[in-house]
């Protein structure tokens, strides 16, 4: 039969194994009157503000249209058959 491992490590596995079982005994699962530790909500970080360029100013906006031509020169650029490329 090969082995698997080889003594020393099966004897630090053994350790570890023996020490995290000692270390924290768990509660009866079928125990309802078994002590178990306190489960704490954590809150999740605030909301980051995203990298949005800053809003222009709606007036300036507002004016630049009327000077373009208002809606009417937006409507001529959609119904303009597309120029070649």
């Amino acid at each position: 039969m090969p082995k698997l491992l080889s003594p020393a490590v099966g004897a630090l596995l053994a350790a570890c194994l023996a020490l995290s079982a000692a270390a924290q005994p768990r509660p009866d699962p079928t125990d309802a009157r078994a002590q178990v530790p306190r489960i704490t909500a954590k809150k999740p970080p605030p909301p980051q503000a995203a990298d949005d360029p800053p809003s222009a100013d709606w007036r300036a906006a507002n004016a630049r249209v009327e000077r373009i031509g208002g809606w009417r020169s937006y409507a001529r650029e959609t119904l303009a058959p597309e120029q070649a490329r």
